[in-house]
């Protein structure tokens, strides 16, 4: 049989950021009772799209994490508060996540195509 491939969480933030979005995702994934590990980061300078035609950039990070569980509501939510706040710019998730309720989600998957 072959395993199922990690989820994984992709986290953008600023350099500056770094030691507290870690404690923040740390504890966020570890009270969803998610074990993860960091698999890859990297440092880039981004442009700012939404200040066309002005060329504005700055420095962003990205780490990759790998999930060893599929990704939680509670977590996605934590998640989601640490980007209204600031802390990080952004998240994206390549795998599964857990749904509280997965007859809304058939219901949806129904829905005729025009």
């Amino acid at each position: 049989m072959s395993e199922h491939p990690p989820t994984l969480l992709i986290v953008y933030l600023r350099p500056n950021h770094i030691e507290e979005a870690c404690y923040h995702i740390d504890e966020s994934l570890t009270t969803s009772g998610i074990a993860y590990r960091l698999i890859a980061q990297q440092e880039e300078r981004v442009f700012l799209e939404s200040a066309i035609p002005f060329v504005i950039t700055h420095i962003e990070k990205r780490m990759v994490f790998a999930l060893h569980a599929s990704l939680a509501p509670k977590a996605i939510n934590d998640m989601a508060l640490l980007v209204t706040t600031g802390l990080i710019l952004g998240i994206a998730v390549k795998g599964e996540i857990v749904l509280n309720n997965p007859t809304k989600l058939k219901r949806l998957t129904q829905l005729p195509v025009e």
